[in-house]
């Protein structure tokens, strides 16, 4: 029979290679490699061109070189755009300084047409912070028909834009451009719906299940570094 030291020294070797094989199990699921085609999708370099061109033609102000873009296509009457709310502000408050997020509001069927104003209204108001998680809320949480302009003009009252304002704001030049510009992009990248995040105008993630929600931004995350690691080896 084997000493009773010896058992033990067994039971101990035992466990230590077990814990390497568990240790190794959770690198390798914690270090998960995304696949082309199931989880997101290369935007073609026709279109990146022209994406490039219509942001060269537009008045905003270009991203610094070393900037990774990460656009949010959504509409407030999108309930896949609300359910992906929290996942979207958890990572805003871990994203690293070189990205930047920025949202497009697209009016993907006529009667949201009204909420994508709203988002660009909110943009020019520069009351974003202060409209953008009410009016998810309203429509989802409350059962509010936000496309009534007089529930969008009393919304943006109590956030401090004046009524004239915001009526003058709704109908003028500006915010059209900005919804038509919006479409234009979307039909560009070839979405099919929202939410739909576009990365750096190089690759798009589209998810409009709600069990796919979670990993969205581990996608985004994936793309951000694949991308850090091209601009660091050019």
């Amino acid at each position: 029979m084997e000493s009773h030291a010896r058992l033990l020294n067994k039971l101990q070797t035992s466990f230590l290679v077990l814990g390497c094989i568990l240790t190794f199990g959770t690198i390798t699921a914690n270090s998960e490699e995304f696949v082309e085609g199931t989880d997101y999708r290369v935007v073609e370099t026709e279109v990146q061109q022209e994406v490039a061109k219509s942001a060269n033609d537009s008045e905003t102000e270009p991203l610094a070189d070393n900037t990774i873009k990460v656009v949010e296509f959504f509409n407030y009457g999108c309930q896949h755009c609300f359910n992906l709310e929290p996942f979207i502000n958890e990572w805003l408050e871990e994203k690293e300084d070189d990205v930047e997020f920025v949202r497009i509001a697209v009016p993907i069927q006529r009667a949201w047409i009204p909420l994508a104003r709203a988002y660009y209204i909110a943009e020019k108001f520069d009351v974003v912070d202060r409209i953008h998680s009410t009016m998810f809320k309203a429509i989802f949480e409350h059962n509010l028909k936000m496309q009534r302009t007089d529930l969008l003009e009393r919304l943006f009252e109590d956030r401090g834009v004046d009524a004239e304002d915001f009526q003058e704001a709704f109908t003028s030049e500006e915010v059209n451009d900005s919804v038509r510009k919006s479409g234009e992009h979307m039909r560009l990248f070839g979405l099919k719906g929202t939410p739909a995040i576009v990365v750096n105008d190089e690759y798009v993630v589209e998810t409009q299940r709600a069990d796919e929600l979670e990993k969205v931004f581990e996608i985004v995350e994936f793309l951000v570094e694949k991308i850090r690691n091209e601009k660091d080896n050019t």
